[in-house]
């Protein structure tokens, strides 16, 4: 097990419940911008949650997401490039709708030229379950963010450092079969019928 762990993202959901299983320098933007330069420390993972998350702010604040979704991430492998590096990135990003998809799918390529580099790709909600609907015709590997949280806890605490990629989850399932888990009162709704009211194909189906 890693004795000393640099954890970007550190006031974010997933930080919250990793808190509970997995002991590290949690940061938060405020404690480091990492598109800024960055004082190096002495740690012997970092594991790279933090970056802009809006998925729908991001098609209006294209420039923002960019700048740290993949020159921050770029920013951090260059810092680190001695320190074995774990980069979450989301489960949607193989064939990307939207900026934020695509950052982070830019992300994943620098995260492989690192020499010892592990990325995740996930999807994780609140618990219960929030929403009055989920889709139906959309499907994930995610879960919630409690059982992602003890989930990547253990694979950071095994990994045995080597260059790896996989999907961190529960197997694969409808968002709505999800959300039923957790709120047996949801209601289904469609992916096209939301990308039509919005306005914009955002919103995948699969992330295969």
């Amino acid at each position: 097990m890693p004795n000393k762990i640099l954890i970007t993202g550190g006031t974010g959901r997933l930080a919250a419940e990793l808190k509970k299983h997995l002991t590290g320098d949690y940061v938060g933007k405020e404690q480091m911008d990492f598109t800024l330069p960055i004082v190096k420390g002495d740690y012997d993972i970092i594991l790279h949650m933090g970056g802009y998350t809006d998925t729908l702010k991001a098609e209006t604040e294209a420039d923002k997401c960019f700048q740290e979704n993949i020159y921050g991430t770029f920013n951090l492998v260059q810092t680190y490039k001695d320190t074995p590096f774990i980069y979450i990135s989301t489960e949607y990003c193989e064939n990307p709708l939207g900026v934020y998809a695509l950052t982070k799918k830019i992300g994943e390529e620098i995260v492989k030229s690192h020499p010892q580099h592990l990325i995740l790709r996930t999807s994780f909600k609140p618990n219960p379950f929030p929403f009055p609907y989920a889709y139906d015709d959309q499907y994930t590997q995610g879960d919630y963010v409690d059982v992602i949280a003890k989930l990547l806890a253990e694979i950071v605490k095994t990994w045995n450092k080597k260059s790896d990629f996989k999907y961190l989850g529960t197997g694969r399932k409808t968002l709505f079969e999800l959300a039923k888990r957790t709120r047996p009162d949801v209601l289904p709704n469609k992916v096209d019928d939301y990308n039509k009211k919005i306005g914009i194909n955002l919103i995948p189906k699969d992330y295969e």
